[in-house]
């Protein structure tokens, strides 16, 4: 069963063209990538599968836990997370994932961007797992 939880829809642009000649397409790469978060989500058989874009912060990211909480609800377990449009992301991204993680759902990154490879990297180094101690 399909059953999306929010979607976003990328409509073609039109080529517009100004007085310089440029098209509205080459002045949004001009521009860089689009700062809006984005999210886009299916459930099915426990599984919730999540394609992330845009910027995630501490104030962008609340849509996403209401988003988790209702597929947690909704009896998904294991989250499959695209995250290769995510432009910049902080510690509000890793808490989201960490409070899925420590309500008993599996964490599985399908894609991930320079950003959140980046805030992984520097996450597990301030806070390593535990060192379990060798017997004796």
């Amino acid at each position: 069963m399909d059953a999306p939880i929010h979607t976003w829809v990328d409509a073609p642009v039109p080529a517009v063209a100004t007085a310089a000649r440029e098209t509205f397409t080459e002045l949004m790469v001009e521009a860089g990538p689009d700062p809006l978060p984005r999210i886009r989500a299916t459930l099915r058989d426990g599984v919730l599968a999540v394609s992330l874009a845009g910027e995630f912060d501490h104030y962008t990211c609340a849509p996403l836990y209401a988003l988790l909480d209702e597929g947690a609800a909704r009896g998904a377990r294991r989250l499959v997370l695209d995250a290769a449009r995510v432009t910049f992301c902080d510690s509000a991204l890793l808490h989201v994932l960490d409070r899925w993680a420590l309500s008993g759902g599996r964490v599985e990154p399908a894609a991930t961007s320079r950003a959140l490879r980046l805030l992984l990297t520097v996450a597990a180094r301030v806070h390593p797992p535990p060192r379990v101690p060798l017997s004796e």
